[in-house]
């Protein structure tokens, strides 16, 4: 078995715990709130990284990458049909509402229903595609000039998808204080190669690069420094992309629209992922608590979606009014009994498939 990787781990358990926390929100009106909320878009780009860290720095086995994409695929499709019964009761959506061929567009073609929500399934769908091309991608990494291209590719999938929202943003402002004339970027999404999932692609080869890298300057001070700044310039960034879209300094109940296609959260996420690289926990519950939900946290992304369905609304009746803390509460209430059901899960045989891809 290959040995965990300690800085790798710190960072998907803060990931899996952004995610959580920007689902099923117990939020004030407040500018605390709001900033913490847009810093959960970096927690998917960073699951990205780390896979890209990962799968890089392992050996390439075809067939093995093959079946691991495929079983990703048939635990997808099994997720949504768990899916389909558990929060159709739990939201009480009749499931004679659906035709045979809307279920069968759900289950095997990435198809929605009416009152059924699985908008957090893209990451998985998101996930899927760039493995499709991993293969192609790892054989380019191990020459010098195939790492530059991959480089390239991930630079263009950031800026198509990324650059051109900040710039589309921009030429929007101009126009609406009739400096220009209407102007559609649309047209130049034909250059992107890689479609919907581009700016995914981009962190997944990011993770790669950085984690191979050498330590910046080699001082890690330095380095972490440089991450310091990378991730408070993302933050402030996506704080006021969020501000401008919203006019609203607070929280006001709406998540920003397209929050990882902003230039900002590249800067969030590379630097969050420059403060915590070859960082090392000396605590040793620390650790084992962050490799427990580390080891687990594609259990605790399906299963927290259940447990909020379940919890969240009967939670909400419990607070007299909402803050970051009652947000936190949430959190960890839905982390936890998700952590320990993965825990058992994975110990049964074939079932252990649904919580371990």
């Amino acid at each position: 078995m290959q040995k965990r990787i300690q800085y790798l781990d710190i960072i998907k358990a803060i990931s899996i715990f952004l995610v959580v926390f920007c689902h099923f929100v117990l939020l004030a009106e407040t500018v605390p709130a709001n900033i913490l909320m847009v810093a959960c878009w970096a927690g998917v780009p960073m699951f990205f990284m780390v896979n890209g860290a990962l799968l890089f720095t392992r050996p390439l086995k075809l067939d093995r990458h093959v079946r691991k994409t495929v079983s990703i695929y048939l635990v997808l499709v099994l997720w949504k049909l768990i899916y389909l019964f558990s929060i159709s009761a739990l939201c009480q959506v009749p499931l004679d509402n659906f035709g045979k061929n809307q279920i069968l567009l759900y289950l095997f073609a990435f198809g929605s229903l009416e009152g059924i929500g699985t908008g957090h399934l893209w990451f998985i769908e998101a996930l899927l595609a760039v493995y499709l091309v991993f293969p192609l991608f790892r054989i380019c990494y191990d020459h010098c000039l195939g790492r530059k291209i991959l480089l390239f590719f991930a630079g263009l999938g950031i800026l198509m998808t990324n650059g051109l929202t900040g710039l589309q943003m921009v030429l929007d402002t101009l126009c609406s204080r009739g400096l220009i004339g209407v102007y559609s970027l649309e047209g130049l999404e034909i250059l992107n190669p890689f479609g919907t999932y581009a700016n995914m692609l981009g962190f997944f080869l990011f993770g790669a690069w950085l984690h191979t890298a050498g330590t910046f300057r080699n001082s890690l001070a330095k380095q972490r420094l440089l991450g310091l700044l990378s991730a408070v310039i993302g933050l402030l960034g996506m704080w006021g992309v969020k501000w401008y879209t919203s006019q609203d300094m607070a929280w006001d109940g709406i998540l920003l629209v397209q929050g990882y296609r902003h230039l900002p959260v590249v800067l969030l996420a590379v630097g969050i992922f420059l403060l915590c690289k070859d960082m090392t926990i000396r605590n040793r519950i620390a650790e084992t608590a962050v490799t427990a939900v580390a080891k687990r946290t594609l259990g605790i992304y399906y299963l927290h979606w259940i447990f909020g369905w379940m919890l969240v609304p009967n939670m909400a009746l419990l607070f007299s009014g909402f803050s970051v803390w009652t947000n936190v509460l949430k959190t960890i209430a839905l982390l936890v009994p998700a952590l320990i059901l993965t825990f058992f899960l994975e110990k049964i045989p074939v079932i252990r498939h649904l919580v371990t891809g």
